[in-house]
């Protein structure tokens, strides 16, 4: 009798737990977008109607947390919040809830990772004498320097298309070519450009002429 008593309340304890459990606060959800030179778009779903502080958090290591910013509305159902600060990835994100009851939850934790290149892009140096070419700089969404000066390529239509790009020196001569280019997000050895300042470029989508600019490799980002 004794042991069937034992295993009763054995049951009703673990049903009790389970009863807790199901009625606990919904878990703060979150999402997480890289927008490449425009930052980190993070959006939230508020499941505290009596939220009285919502921040996000951002860290480098997945360990140490760091609030950058604060809801200035916390209670709000959805939100989102963009993160433009340059930084190194891996980023890490978790959201920080305060209720009015003052319990206090976090979110999972979220990460940007930067794509590997799985496929190396073979680099081919040529030479020319091409002084056609509008040397007027703007800044291009498809070529450009992140981090540390890192050159960058992104090419968010590249299974859709044929891309080719060709950098020069400032005088018109070609340096080095991309040919085929099938990685969405291509990161490439300063090494290459020989030495710093500006270099031209020229980006063909299927054979066309897509775009013409200009990218600074700076001093302190060179290799040599």
């Amino acid at each position: 009798m004794k042991c069937c008593t034992f295993y009763l309340a054995v049951l009703l304890n673990c049903m009790g737990l389970f009863i807790r459990v199901q009625a606990q606060e919904k878990l703060p959800n979150f999402k997480i977008k890289d927008l490449g030179q425009k930052g980190i778009e993070i959006s939230w779903i508020n499941p505290f109607k009596n939220c009285q502080q919502l921040s996000i958090q951002r860290s480098t290591d997945s360990l140490q947390f760091k609030t950058i910013a604060n809801a200035k509305t916390p209670n709000l159902h959805e939100n989102i919040f963009i993160d433009k600060s340059q930084q190194e990835r891996p980023l890490f994100y978790r959201i920080f809830y305060i209720i009015k009851s003052g319990k206090y939850y976090f979110s999972i934790v979220k990460s940007i990772r930067s794509k590997p290149q799985q496929t190396p892009t073979t680099i081919t140096t040529t030479t020319n004498n091409n002084n056609n070419i509008n040397t007027q700089w703007k800044p291009s969404k498809f070529v450009y320097c992140i981090g540390k000066g890192t050159p960058t390529i992104l090419l968010p239509d590249v299974q859709k298309h044929l891309y080719r790009l060709i950098f020069k020196e400032e005088k018109g001569n070609t340096i080095f070519e991309l040919n085929a280019i099938k990685e969405t997000e291509t990161y490439l050895d300063k090494a290459n450009f020989v030495h710093t300042g500006w270099f031209l470029f020229e980006l063909f989508e299927d054979d066309k002429l897509k775009e013409q600019g200009r990218i600074l490799i700076q001093k302190d980002a060179t290799n040599r």
